[in-house]
């Protein structure tokens, strides 16, 4: 008989427990309650395990909101005051960001399936390990091929350590059907499987996704283990890295399996962020250093833009000095993460009532889940940060933060084909949708940091 299933805590077994409890029960019922009654229409839409997940995520964020309250969490308007020192800070630009070795090589994987090949023919090739950080893996034929991959890596002599976040798999477990099956697999493979959790701060996660192979060849970007990242709709990016600059992040992983909660030591071309240190986020203050410093050109491409005041304020000003500053993000159409709308018109109407330039992805299912920012050209912030309100304030994230004008070249063209696929909108088109879905910014004043 194969061994149970390995699920442990940074700091020993501590299996998900399955959700539970008078709150989420209550909520459960309220929302079921509400979908046969047809209000609001979203929730007619949505199957029982989805309509669970919501339940559970209600649940996680009243918890979350109160734990803050109780710590004396700093508040955004402290935290924008905090972040608003780094703009334009050359000096911290410099320090956080790393360059590429002479002997690194790198590729950019835009297509779904070519990344999952790409993914298959580094587990082929590895001789000694293969360390996965991700956010969740899920029981459909993405997640079990690549279960079924890794079990052929460990009867080779390989070691596979999986690296998931156990929020994400306790919600992922009241969704979709499969989960207990998925842990047998994973144990039965010989896959040694950790659920990361903070118990100092336990409404925390992680969401840093990185594939390391032989301490050697590294790939990140923004895709999890399901099928809607192995597929066509969805626009995503994988960075391939091979060569010395990947030894840091190997490193840091060691870091994350065996638990440590507290910032890391610099690791560059490698930052890595932890919610306690919300006020010097050094992602967050990487790029706004950097947009501060900018002299020809900001992209940024990201999945859930957010107004935050700093980062809006950064990009205005720098367009007023003639910078160009374009973002391309999600259409309400195209985010899969309806909630977190609102926030993205009002900062798309603040950054055009500057001068710059937004692009909109068209159409529903296609999401846009990009997650990087490029300077002049050359100063780079590639990872699992979203730039939003939640990876600041609870989500652990690992970005690459480099100076390199070659890789630089690259993910602009990619950005170019992204504008290219996408609509423009207007200033008058912004003002219209807000005005039109005023509704919507109840969730942005109640429940700003789960966007």
């Amino acid at each position: 008989m194969p061994a149970p299933p390995i699920a442990e805590a940074a700091h020993g077994p501590a299996a998900a427990a399955p959700p539970g409890g008078p709150v989420y029960r209550g909520l459960a019922r309220g929302l079921a309650a509400l979908q046969r009654r047809g209000w609001p229409a979203a929730l007619a839409r949505i199957d029982a395990g989805e309509l669970r997940g919501y339940a559970l995520a209600f649940d996680y964020m009243l918890k979350a909101t109160a734990w803050k309250h109780r710590r004396g969490e700093p508040s955004w308007p402290a935290i924008q005051a905090r972040w608003a020192r780094a703009v334009g800070d050359t000096a911290l630009r410099d320090r956080l960001a790393g360059t590429l070795h002479a002997d690194d090589r790198f590729e950019l994987i835009a297509d779904g399936p070519a990344g999952f090949e790409r993914r298959a023919a580094l587990y082929a090739g590895a001789s000694r390990s293969i360390d996965v950080a991700t956010y969740y893996i899920q029981p459909d034929e993405t997640g079990l091929a690549t279960i079924r991959a890794w079990a052929d890596c460990v009867a080779r002599g390989v070691r596979v350590r999986l690296l998931v976040d156990r929020y994400a798999m306790a919600k992922k477990s009241i969704e979709v059907a499969g989960m207990e099956a998925l842990h047998a697999a994973l144990a039965q493979a010989g896959v040694q499987l950790r659920e990361w959790h903070d118990p100092e701060r336990p409404h925390d996660s992680t969401h840093r996704k990185a594939i390391v192979v032989d301490g050697r060849t590294a790939l990140v970007g923004g895709r999890n283990f399901a099928d809607h990242y192995r597929g066509t709709a969805w626009r995503d990016l994988d960075l391939v890295l091979e060569g010395p600059s990947v030894a840091p992040l190997a490193t840091s992983f060691e870091a994350w399996w065996s638990g440590l909660h507290r910032p890391l030591p610099p690791a560059r071309p490698w930052v890595d962020h932890v919610p306690a240190d919300i006020l010097t986020d050094p992602v967050m203050g990487f790029v706004l250093a950097a947009v501060g410093a900018a002299r020809e050109s900001v992209d940024l491409e990201l999945a859930y833009f957010v107004a935050h005041d700093t980062l809006c304020t950064a990009l205005a000003d720098a367009a007023r000095r003639g910078v160009r500053v374009r973002l391309l993000t999600n259409s309400a159409a195209s985010n899969d993460l309806p909630y977190a709308v609102w926030t993205a018109y009002e900062g798309a109407r603040r950054l055009l009532e500057a001068g710059c330039e937004v692009h909109l992805r068209p159409g529903a299912g296609r999401t846009l889940h990009c997650k990087y920012v490029l300077v002049d050209r050359r100063w780079i912030s590639f990872g699992s940060h979203n730039l939003d309100y939640y990876s600041p304030r609870f989500v652990c994230e690992n970005n690459l933060v480099v100076d390199a004008p070659a890789l630089a070249e690259r993910l602009s063209d990619f950005f170019d084909t992204g504008v290219a696929s996408a609509e423009p909108l207007t200033l008058a088109a912004a003002r219209q949708w807000l005005a039109g879905h005023r509704a919507r910014r109840l969730y942005d004043l109640v429940f700003r940091d789960f966007q």
